[in-house]
């Protein structure tokens, strides 16, 4: 049975949904009908093969690439060293949104499916470290599986990227790693994708459907709020560019006119 020759790990809200759509029309992909297996995070005690069994078959295989797209893997504590001992040659594809707006996204995510009951975007920022901490803990202990709220409610945490990164660079060297700025992304899709290609070896053949998927619509965000929201990223954002350039530099700071 074939096993995934790249992952899509995060972030969550940084258009995951829309790049495993674009990545299921190319020629040299076959890719499983379920973009978020979450087995490393969420089905890790089904066993390996149980996630195995979740990708197209050798009779249909034949030379194609085959991957999946979890963006809970990126925050998970657990998964970077599950992904290792399993598949220490994957390749790792991360998509990074300023982490403001990415946050912000989250909370009306969580709004729309009625699992945040707090109606303040900064109200559920203050209580995020009372509402995960301990569970992150837990997971870490290996004391639980699974924790809802701190999928849930993880809007910071999220977008301390470099922090994420560290982790995953334990284990994997820089050069398996793939990194997409979403605002790129967003806005010249087929740029990033002819890059994504080059990493992942495959031939130049842009997808005919570049319909963005699972968007969303919600209130704008106010300048001063996003000023407020954006410390919170400050020291983590200055490693980040460190690592990664300043590329993955984001501007919150409200210009008035």
């Amino acid at each position: 049975m074939p096993k995934p020759d790249f992952l899509i790990i995060g972030a969550q809200k940084c258009g995951t949904s829309s790049l495993f759509h674009y990545l299921g029309q190319h020629p040299d992909l076959i890719l499983p009908s379920l973009k978020e297996i979450q087995f490393f995070s969420l089905d890790y005690s089904m066993g390996w093969n149980w996630y195995k069994n979740q990708f197209p078959q050798k009779p249909f295989f034949k030379r194609k690439l085959t991957g999946e797209a979890s963006p809970y893997y990126l925050l998970h504590p657990l998964v970077p060293g599950r992904v290792a001992k399993h598949l220490p040659g994957v390749k790792l594809i991360v998509m990074l949104r300023n982490p403001v707006d990415r946050a912000y996204s989250h909370f009306w995510h969580e709004k729309n499916f009625k699992t945040e009951s707090l109606d303040s975007f900064e109200e559920a920022i203050a209580k995020e470290p009372e509402r995960i901490s301990e569970e992150e803990q837990k997971l870490i202990n290996n004391e639980i599986a699974q924790s809802q709220p701190y999928r849930s409610f993880s809007y910071l945490s999220r977008g301390v990227y470099f922090k994420q990164i560290s982790e995953w660079l334990r284990f994997y060297p820089i050069s398996q790693m793939h990194f997409i700025k979403s605002e790129n992304f967003f806005e010249n899709p087929e740029t990033e994708l002819a890059g994504l290609y080059r990493f992942l070896r495959i031939r130049q053949i842009m997808p005919v459907n570049l319909t963005p998927q699972n968007t969303n619509t919600y209130p704008k965000l106010e300048p001063e709020i996003r000023e407020r929201v954006a410390v919170n990223f400050i020291g983590d954002g200055k490693k980040l560019a460190g690592l990664l350039g300043d590329k993955f530099i984001w501007n919150n700071r409200h210009q008035a006119k």
